[in-house]
């Protein structure tokens, strides 16, 4: 049977498969047509491109010459046409040293001023005077043969041939490339080959030649502008001047007589054959000094970028065309199997041995057919599920396992859940039901009865103006989902309205004990999971708020990260409880509760921690004083349960103060003892520490382990004395008796009754009795001593 099958279908395909092979070979051809055209343009327009960059290079380097010999020739100008030169000119070797005095003010006024003005182009220059035979240049005067023998000396050129050319009559010539050998006088930045440029003088008549203008060029400097062009291009760079001379080059070979011809009259790029090898020669003419800048580069690097190309089109062209042919057979062969491979799929799926009676296109319809009506059976069977199903997905967007969907699939995709929404817009509500007074007895019935009431009356609130879903969390929360209208504008005044209104109408009608927390309004894919986590911190403020409360979390947007429990206070308190003062720690612990909780705004986490750092002095307290805890507290007895049992900060708070209160009263046996024991021991530390700079305050509640503010209010309510008054009346009273002792001075004294700086002690002597303490002395002593004898 699956031969039968198969036979019809692969008589049908070959002619179908070879009409596909056809058509997409014929397909696949026309790229490669193109490709082909493409190529040939391609390397056509990169030959024009080579011959474009090469002669622009070349242009570029004729601009850059012609720019920097028109340097030479405008000191040439600056020189030769200077008033005192021709004068100079005619000065004869036997002058007077005045008369020769005139090169050094010329060396000095002139030619050391055009040298500051020259660039590094011109290694240097200066001028010849044959009558004199005098050299002259910017730092120096000598004659010929010294400066030849001791500066500038060619390597190729004797001294008398060397002089001879300076004889000879020079119109701005440019003399070729010549190495110059290492005078005594030569530092390192002499180059080791210049290109000498030489004006006759004078220029202006037409009298003999009386001397020349000479300008040594650095030929470095003039490789350096060949270095780009050869770099880019492997080119032999010539430059040939008007009479055929070639002036320089990069190239270690003469340049072809031959080609001097085909130079001439032409700019354009040409083809040449040189030593058997194809060359392409640009030529660029410069009018300002007659030169032509030639060009020859071998084909093989002239056309390297084409020949690349070429080589990587026939490698593509062969690899495509293989590929296509193989894509083509295999994707023919291929696009005929979906057909024969969906109806088996279908007959595995249905456990299908034969071969159906109709065709396959039938088969496949009827296939269908059946998985519609298999689907609208399922769906039934999911409407039964859609309010478990509802409260899954509600559930996972809040905790943020999802994301809102509005697109249209998503709709569609939630409608078997009963579910859409009306716009992005999102604010999450909780209730946690707090007590049940309408039901008598609490069991599950009954809380579930509670919640059925919440839910419907909060959906049926919020969809006055939005839309609302309700989800049950645990026994006692539900949250509910509000869908935000669009066309409402105050949106923040309807949650609002909703959280009241569900309050009251829960609290009033049903007796049923609620507490709202409402989270803020977002919008967006993400707006279900960002407002329900403000719900959950506005519900955690039911430990500040307490009970049957509306907390909205927009209101605690001025909550501050820190609480009031400074050490100092922390050892006030400590000091209060040890004395037994069972009013100042209760009013101490109202003022720190008060900072709290009224006068700020503190967190549900910040106001735990505040507790336990109270509860934590408490127990330090037990644990200083060696106090028995079971005596006091009673046996088992946990503080910290016995307060965190409590949810809200007002019930901490009173069971706080209850523990302080039974804790203090335990400390409070034998207070009157106790108040007179310490001020007998304050006093008896002042009056032996008299004489010590750092008696004060500090330093006794410092030896008590108390606050100084403590012991200054006890010592005066006891003593009816400020404490550092008394201080100091007993340190005058000390320096009084001292006093009588005649071998003592005022400083001496001062510092025995613990004063570091005699003015002090004046100033506090002066204020008590009156009178400084050397007049005391004087006065009251005297009297003293008469009355003894």
């Amino acid at each position: 049977m699956k031969l039968a099958l198969s036979l019809p279908l692969i008589g049908s395909r070959k002619s179908a498969l070879s009409t596909m092979i056809a058509t997409n070979l014929f397909i696949l051809l026309i790229p490669l047509a193109m490709g082909l055209f493409l190529y040939a343009k391609v390397e056509q327009s990169l030959e024009q491109s080579s011959n474009r960059s090469n002669a622009a290079m070349l242009e570029q380097l004729k601009m850059s010459l012609d720019n920097k010999f028109s340097e030479v020739d405008l000191l040439m100008r600056q020189v030769v046409f200077d008033p005192k030169l021709d004068y100079m000119l005619k000065i004869p070797v036997d002058a007077d040293d005045v008369t020769k005095y005139q090169f050094i003010e010329f060396m000095r006024d002139k030619m050391s001023k055009y040298r500051s003005m020259t660039s590094s182009f011109i290694f240097d220059f200066y001028v010849y005077f044959a009558n004199s035979d005098t050299i002259v240049k910017s730092d120096l005067r000598t004659d010929s043969r010294t400066f030849y023998s001791t500066h500038y000396t060619y390597k190729d050129l004797s001294y008398g041939q060397w002089k001879m050319m300076l004889q000879n009559e020079h119109r701005m010539s440019y003399l070729p490339v010549t190495p110059l050998t290492d005078a005594p006088t030569n530092d390192e930045d002499t180059p080791k080959e210049v290109i000498t440029y030489i004006q006759s003088l004078p220029i202006l008549t037409q009298a003999a030649n009386l001397g020349s203008f000479i300008v040594l060029i650095d030929v470095e400097q003039v490789k350096q502008l060949f270095a780009q062009m050869e770099s880019a291009n492997h080119s032999a760079i010539y430059i040939i001047d008007d009479a055929g001379n070639t002036i320089m080059s990069n190239s270690d070979q003469r340049f072809p007589a031959d080609l001097l011809a085909h130079i001439e009259g032409s700019n354009d790029p040409f083809a040449y054959k040189l030593t058997g090898i194809n060359q392409m020669v640009s030529v660029a003419s410069s009018k300002k000094a007659g030169w032509k800048y030639v060009s020859i580069t071998p084909n093989d690097i002239f056309m390297q970028q084409v020949n690349q190309i070429q080589n990587w089109a026939i490698v593509l062209f062969a690899i495509c065309l293989i590929t296509g042919l193989l894509a083509v057979s295999i994707g023919a062969y291929r696009n005929y199997r979906p057909l024969q491979k969906t109806v088996s799929a279908i007959m595995r799926g249905k456990d299908m041995s034969k071969r159906p009676s109709s065709d396959e296109y039938e088969f496949i319809r009827q296939t269908i057919e059946g998985s519609i009506h298999e689907e609208k059976s399922l769906r039934s069977t999911l409407t039964q599920q859609v309010p478990f199903i509802r409260a899954n997905y509600l559930s996972r967007l809040l905790n943020g396992h999802m994301d809102v969907d509005l697109t249209a699939v998503s709709e569609n995709n939630l409608q078997f859940m009963e579910l859409t929404f009306i716009s992005d817009r999102f604010a999450v509500l909780l209730v946690k039901i707090e007590d049940v007074h309408l039901f008598s007895e609490n069991g599950e019935q009954q809380w579930a009865h509670a919640r059925f009431i919440v839910s419907n009356i909060g959906v049926d609130l919020i969809g006055l103006h939005h839309k609302g879903f309700s989800l049950e969390l645990d026994r006692e929360r539900l949250a509910f989902l509000v869908n935000l209208s669009e066309v409402r504008e105050e949106v923040e005044a309807d949650i609002r309205d909703i959280a009241q209104s569900l309050y009251t109408i829960i609290s009033d009608k049903f007796q049923i004990g609620i507490t709202v927390a409402a989270g803020g309004i977002h919008q967006g894919p993400t707006a279900i999971r960002n407002s329900y986590p403000e719900a959950l911190a506005a519900l955690e403020y039911r430990l500040i708020r307490g009970k049957h409360a509306i907390i909205h979390f927009q209101d605690m947007t001025d909550t501050k990260q820190h609480y009031y429990y400074p050490l100092e206070i922390e050892i006030q308190l400590i000091n209060f409880v040890r004395s037994g003062d069972t009013d100042n720690v209760k009013k101490l612990l109202d003022q720190i509760f008060s900072m709290n909780f009224d006068s700020s705004h503190i967190t549900p986490e910040l106001g735990k921690c505040l507790f336990f750092n109270v509860i934590s002095t408490f127990l330090k307290i037990l644990n200083s004083t060696n106090t028995n805890q079971e005596e006091v507290l009673g046996p088992n007895f946990d503080p910290i349960r016995a307060v965190f049992n409590y949810p809200t900060a007002q019930g901490m708070q009173l069971k706080t103060q209850e523990l302080y209160e039974t804790l203090t009263r335990s400390f409070n046996v034998e207070r009157s003892d106790h108040n007179t024991q310490l001020l007998q021991e304050i006093v008896n530390i002042v009056h032996h520490n008299l004489g010590d700079p750092s008696l004060g305050l500090a330093q006794i509640a410092e030896q008590f382990r108390m606050t100084p503010p403590y012991i200054s209010t006890f010592f005066k309510k006891n003593q009816g004395q400020n404490l550092q008054d008394y201080i100091t009346h007993k340190r005058i009273q000390m320096a009084k008796e001292l006093m009588e002792h005649r071998d003592l001075t005022i400083a001496q004294i001062s510092q025995k009754v613990g004063y570091n700086n005699d003015v002090v002690f004046i100033r506090a002597f002066k204020k008590l009795e009156g009178i400084t303490p050397g007049k005391y002395r004087e006065t009251m002593l005297p009297d003293r001593a008469s009355l003894e004898v």
